[in-house]
């Protein structure tokens, strides 16, 4: 029976057909040369550092540490892997693992803050309590806790597309995926830097209220702008971009009575 190789902090050998995954376990990136090399080293020596896992019924163990080490054994073709079994609650387990992927792995920022999000809303960790935990400053931990509010299809196109942590959070000005993910692809596309991205997002947040206050008025409303210079500087805005990108470009307004004529010209090269 699997249940009396139990040896506490003894290290054992376990059927890695007996280890389930890491309930807890944020990491979805793994660099395929770094696997490779792992996986050859681990044909070649085996493995050299036990992992750690914990007992959770009389059968079976759960992994805690050494996610990479148990995926090289098994692409390795190994049966078996040395093991440490150490005593956890749910509760530690969840903690340990995320603060011991920040440690030794490069986590991504999403990655991260959907760790720190099991730990406050699963566990009921306080922000405090995470920061200490994580060796991180309580306001890195607010912050990223922000990041779970997006949709897992923004996720989703943030990771695929390397969007970076500072424009992800200019995102968070608006909870319309539309224009989120509108947002994303521009940035991925013209390589965006944070200034030029916060233009373009303050732009498309204000062009989205426009439109759609426009479509729920219907097609007999009169439009009302107060002030004509919110939209004259988006637009002055969304020209020093395009000029920084090497388009040429210019604009020119005219006011008639109670009306404005604004012109832009674009010089195709």
């Amino acid at each position: 029976m699997i249940n009396n190789v139990y040896r506490g902090n003894e290290v054992i050998y376990l059927p890695v057909d007996k280890i389930l995954p890491n309930p807890y376990q944020t990491r979805n990136i793994f660099r395929e040369g770094n696997m490779r090399e792992l996986v050859s080293s681990v044909k070649k020596y085996g493995i050299l550092q036990p992992i750690s896992v914990r007992l959770i019924n009389n059968r079976l163990y759960e992994l805690v540490f050494g996610e990479r080490r148990l995926k090289a054994t098994r692409l390795a073709g190994l049966e078996s892997i040395p093991a440490i079994v150490i005593e956890l609650s749910d509760r530690d387990a969840a903690a340990v693992t995320l603060s011991e992927n920040i440690q030794r792995s490069e986590l991504s920022y999403l990655e991260e803050a959907e760790g720190i999000r099991i730990l406050y809303e699963g566990f009921k960790y306080n922000v405090y309590e995470i920061s200490h935990i994580l060796s991180i400053s309580e306001e890195r931990v607010k912050e990223l806790l922000k990041f779970c509010s997006f949709s897992n299809e923004i996720k989703s196109l943030l990771a695929k597309n390397n969007i970076p942590m500072e424009s992800a959070a200019l995102l968070l000005r608006t909870e319309d995926s539309a224009v989120q993910k509108g947002i994303i692809d521009k940035i991925s596309k013209l390589g965006l830097s944070k200034e030029k991205a916060e233009v373009m997002i303050d732009s498309a947040i204000r062009s989205h209220r426009i439109s759609g206050n426009a479509e729920k008025s219907g097609s007999h409303i009169k439009k009302h702008f107060n002030d004509i210079r919110l939209f004259t500087n988006t637009i002055k805005q969304a020209v020093g971009i395009m000029n920084e990108s090497g388009m040429e470009t210019a604009y020119e307004m005219e006011k008639n009575n109670n009306e404005y004529l604004i012109s832009i010209k674009v010089r195709m090269q």
